[in-house]
């Protein structure tokens, strides 16, 4: 288990692998300049599965830390998929090249 230290104030109690992809793609997000809202999978104090939203933006930190070990480990095949996709298109787009003119 880790948890997501998100901008200091939220940290998100998560699996290794949820924790691994988010931080790999804020990372994504800050080399291209861009932003993006994901709902990290996490569980609440009585066990019950949610998830905590959290904008990835270049000028938010974002942390891993290592956590205790937790049988209540949340289910994350789906977003770590859609976390997947979005990191490689992200990582595809091209921030060095020079916007379109359009005319001006």
């Amino acid at each position: 288990m880790k948890y997501v230290n998100y901008a200091g104030t939220v940290r998100v109690l998560t699996s290794d692998s949820i924790a691994e992809a988010v931080i790999r793609y804020a990372a994504a997000l800050h080399q291209s300049r861009l932003s993006d809202v994901v709902s990290i999978p996490t569980a609440d104090d009585f066990g019950v599965a949610s998830t905590v939203e959290v904008l990835l933006a270049p000028g938010v930190p974002v942390a891993v830390e290592p956590a205790p070990d937790d049988d209540l480990e949340p289910e994350g095949e789906a977003f770590l998929l859609e976390v997947a996709r979005r990191t490689e298109a992200v990582l595809a787009v091209d921030t060095s090249a020079a916007p379109p003119d359009f005319g001006r």
